[in-house]
């Protein structure tokens, strides 16, 4: 009797499972509930993204909006820190994953911050704290620090802080200002 019942209990399971032993409309059905709710996924991402925009809009107004982005063209340069601020102001602080160097050796870019600056004269710093992989000491601590001019428009501003490599182990590194249109 038991086993009649586990025989009868795993073919109303496959039946369920199997299309061709059960209801066609059951699946269907399923069919339709996950297109409902791949399609609610789809509008969760855009509300989603038309918020982030609303919000970058709103917190961050092009009159004042400045953008900091790092890049690397350092192959053999282990980054483990960065330090930002801004007329004295500490604007981010950074600590490096290896995944993180790597994609900044590959090409990538990071936003070191997104903020308010008033229109004028700014004096931005940014400390560089990292390692050679041909040191010879395995905990030789290399440090950079740069300090720079620049003025902010009436527009929204982007810097870039490009690490680079001149002769022997000295980094340089390079500061482009763009304006966008907005």
């Amino acid at each position: 009797m038991a086993i009649a019942r586990a025989g009868i209990v795993c073919l109303c399971a496959l039946s369920w499972l199997n299309p061709a032993w059960g209801n066609d409309d059951h699946y269907s059905e399923l069919r339709q509930l996950d297109e409902q709710i791949q399609g609610l996924k789809q509008q969760a991402l855009q509300l989603e993204l038309d918020y982030q925009a609303l919000q970058d809009s709103h917190l961050f107004p092009a009159q004042q909006q400045l953008r900091v982005f790092l890049t690397m063209e350092v192959f053999d340069f282990n980054l483990n820190a960065v330090e930002l601020s801004a007329d004295g102001v500490e604007l981010a602080v950074h600590q490096y994953t290896p995944r993180e160097v790597y994609a900044l050796r590959k090409g990538g870019a990071q936003e070191l911050y997104l903020g308010n600056v008033s229109p004028g004269v700014h004096s931005l710093q940014a400390r560089f704290i990292g390692q050679f992989e041909d040191s010879s000491a395995a905990d030789e601590v290399y440090e950079k620090t740069i300090e720079v001019s620049f003025r902010k428009s009436t527009k929204a501003n982007w810097l870039e802080l490009k690490i680079d490599r001149s002769r022997g182990k000295a980094l340089t590194v390079r500061v482009f200002q763009r304006e966008t249109s907005q």
